[in-house]
Parts: structure tokens; sequence; C-alpha cells
């Protein structure tokens, strides 16, 4: 039973809170983005949402992320892709 939905402004504050105490840690982001996972899988936060809260997140686990969402490995092709975009993002 769901109690009540969190906003998107409640979880940035959460996020930047504990990125705060904790700093910007691969366990936080680890953390975080699973965390942003479950809530995009049950629909309780949009994709836009997700995207924009991500964001504040160090970029880890990232090809992890992909294959927990999709159910299915990465083929090379697809980890060549997310490393690509990875490397312009840096920039």
């Amino acid at each position: 039973m769901i109690n009540g939905y969190p906003t998107e402004e409640e979880l940035r504050n959460r996020i930047i809170n504990q990125l705060g105490w904790r700093g910007p840690t691969e366990k936080v982001a680890l953390v975080w983005h699973g965390y942003l996972t479950a809530l995009l899988e049950w629909g309780l936060i949009e994709v836009q949402v997700f995207d924009r809260l991500s964001v504040l997140l160090p970029h880890v686990g990232d090809k992890e992320l992909y294959e927990l969402c999709t159910d299915e490995p990465l083929s090379p092709e697809r980890e060549r892709g997310i490393d690509e975009f990875l490397s312009k993002k840096k920039k």
C-alpha cells in the first residue's frame, strides 16, 4: 500500500542533504540511483523527474543500471554507446 508519493522537490532536497553530509561518493550515488530507479519502475516518478534528479549524482553504475532496467545484459554496441555518452558528459 502506497502512503503518498515523494515529490521532485522532496527528493531533490534529500539528495542534496545526503550529498552534503557524505559527499558525492560512489556509495551515495549507488543508493540514490537504485532508489530513483525503483520509484521510476513503480510509476511513482516520471522519466523526466528521474533524469533531472540523476544529474545531481556522480555517474556510477550506469551500465549496471541499464541492465537492471532492461533485464538483459548489455550488448557490446550498447556498452560502447554508454561509454561514448559518458565521455561526452565529462567534457
